[in-house]
């Protein structure tokens, strides 16, 4: 169990029973919140800027069943 003040707590266990979860999911979901995932999403920012030099890719990539474009990272 966590420490925290014995009123705290009670509103916890209410809360959990309530909702018909147990305190540790309570708690658990409670940390997800406030702390968010635990790696941050991918920087996408730079999708799209760049430009292969090969203007014909999504041609090539619907019609040549045999043609597999280079990874994005290696």
């Amino acid at each position: 169990m966590i420490q925290a003040d014995e009123a705290l707590l009670d509103r916890a266990r209410r809360r959990a029973a309530d909702r018909g979860v147990s305190v540790a999911q309570l708690v658990r979901e409670a940390l997800e919140r406030e702390l968010g995932p635990a790696t941050p999403p991918p920087d996408v920012r730079c999708a799209g800027v760049f430009g292969s030099g090969q203007g014909d890719l999504a041609r090539r990539a619907s019609e040549d069943t045999d043609y597999e474009p280079p990874p994005f990272r290696s």
